[in-house]
């Protein structure tokens, strides 16, 4: 895996209190269903091997307290993408290639070794195809001129600290027309768990404590005060040119 330098992890300046929400199954569980998670088709992903992923510190001041845009994708199997993509009626297309999002900002989709897998297009939703067994890394391509920090879930959980996802949490900075490819759920600044494609039972969520909102891939994006970074700088710049070379002398 390729080390990224560019540090793009963000303490969040300013957390909002929009908060991704949970899918009902989770609640049908809760109140009693005896439908066994192992018995749900499709795929889910699971924490797969450890592999070497250097990710370092950054700062971004978010804009807004709450996220500039809020999007989400899913993924399933061949069989179960176009059933999702038949239930939701209408024209529907099988495409190849990476696709937009949160307002044109990015240009997202999963990717094994530099290939994308494809999705079925429906009424402006995209479903992933994946395989099981399969590993792969969610892609991150920032089409702005601007800094950007993206919160990214998977099923449900922030891939950097694997607890519910809420836009109040940290992500990933993006600098100006950069591209990252996330490829696990992070254990440590050095290391994560590759995305695996597996059944619903051993998925990472399952394993978290309910496997509710396995299938989906949320994305909640910040785009950075640029008047307060450059108030600071100057404020920084100000601190400088009134520094003493000689404090001590009398």
């Amino acid at each position: 895996m390729p080390i990224h330098s560019g540090g793009p992890i963000t303490s969040g300046n300013r957390s909002g209190s929009f908060a991704i929400s949970n899918s009902s199954i989770d609640n049908l569980l809760a109140k009693g269903s005896t439908t066994p998670i192992q018995d749900r088709p499709g795929l889910g992903t699971s924490a797969g091997r450890e592999q070497y992923s250097v990710l370092e510190d950054a700062r971004l001041i978010r804009k807004t307290a709450t996220p500039d845009a809020v999007e989400s994708f899913h993924y399933n199997d061949e069989t179960g993408a176009k059933a999702m993509a038949e239930i939701l009626g209408g024209s529907m297309s099988k495409r190849s290639g990476l696709f937009e999002a949160a307002g044109e900002r990015l240009k997202v989709g999963l990717v094994r070794y530099g290939d994308v897998f494809p999705h079925y297009e429906v009424h402006g939703k995209r479903i992933v195809i994946g395989q099981n067994g399969s590993h792969y890394e969610v892609r991150l391509e920032n089409r702005t001129k601007k800094r950007i920090e993206v919160v990214l879930s998977v099923d449900g959980l922030n891939v950097l600290s694997g607890k519910t996802a809420s836009p109040k949490q940290r992500g990933f900075v993006l600098e100006p027309k950069e591209v990252y490819n996330v490829d696990g759920f992070r254990k440590d600044s050095t290391t994560v768990k590759s995305f695996v494609f597996g059944s619903v039972a051993r998925s990472k969520a399952a394993s978290s404590g309910g496997a509710g909102n396995v299938g989906v891939i949320g994305l909640a994006v910040f785009e950075e005060d640029e008047a307060r970074v450059k108030a600071e700088l100057l404020k920084e710049q100000q601190a400088r040119e009134g520094a003493n070379a000689f404090p001590g002398a009398r």
